[in-house]
């Protein structure tokens, strides 16, 4: 990468071999060239990318735990072992516990906590951004529709969205749907994400996988899933493009 790419608070992982690089040399196009004139479509994570309710996801997370007579678990630990789909994580942790009744526990639980939930820094200036820019923006994400409408419409960004998928628990199965329906050339086209699921889910449709630091897994869980890129958070996506 030139020098200008490598001043931005990205790291970028070339799937190239090391050996192709150097063969190539100067006609690799930088990586602000590829996501400036190539990516017109931007497709977003809720939780974690653009909003702050990891705190308020682990209270409702314990809160189901209590239930179940067990230890809640702490930030790091939660950190640790939380997953999606969420069927794994409480496969794992509560093996006892039926989808059902974690569902409801978890709505019950969670109603109390929306309007805990907050824009994370850069959020709204990225969405924004992207409008001026002529980029379609969509949403894809596991949460609840009624949880996001109702956060979404508090932190006025809801009308950002060209269309949002809510409640979609296995994205991976979800993302080429999306590109069909709204003809989005996945050469165009970005997932960012704050998960190792969203990495594998950009991936399973063939666009670019973002990650950012600002979620649920640590850039130690994340970094074995190798993505294209990892972002402090959205502002520092803002300035690639």
């Amino acid at each position: 990468m030139d020098d200008h790419t490598t001043r931005h608070p990205i790291h970028y992982q070339s799937r190239r071999t090391k050996q192709h690089r150097q063969r190539v040399g100067d006609r690799l196009p930088s990586l602000n060239f590829i996501l400036r004139q190539m990516i017109r479509n931007v497709i977003l994570d809720w939780s974690g990318t653009l909003a702050n309710d990891l705190a308020a996801v682990l209270e409702a997370t314990n809160l189901i735990f209590t239930e179940y007579g067990r230890d809640p678990l702490s930030l790091e630990d939660f950190r640790t072992h939380f997953r999606l789909p969420f069927s794994e994580f409480y496969a794992d942790l509560l093996p006892e516990a039926e989808a059902e009744g974690l569902e409801a526990l978890y709505e019950r639980f969670f109603l109390g906590l929306n309007d805990k939930v907050d824009l994370l820094p850069g959020a709204l200036d990225f969405l924004i951004f992207c409008r001026n820019t002529g980029r379609r923006t969509f949403l894809l994400s596991t949460i609840k529709t009624s949880h996001f409408e109702r956060q979404a419409q508090r932190l006025g960004v809801r009308d950002y969205f060209e269309v949002a998928y809510t409640e979609i628990m296995d994205k991976r199965e979800k993302i080429r749907e999306i590109l069909k329906t709204h003809e989005l050339d996945p050469k165009e086209t970005m997932f960012v994400g704050d998960m190792i699921h969203d990495i594998e889910t950009a991936r399973h449709g063939g666009v670019l996988d973002v990650a950012v630091l600002t979620g649920f897994d640590t850039i130690e869980k994340l970094m074995p899933s190798k993505p294209t890129i990892i972002a402090v958070d959205i502002a520092s996506i803002q300035k690639m493009l």
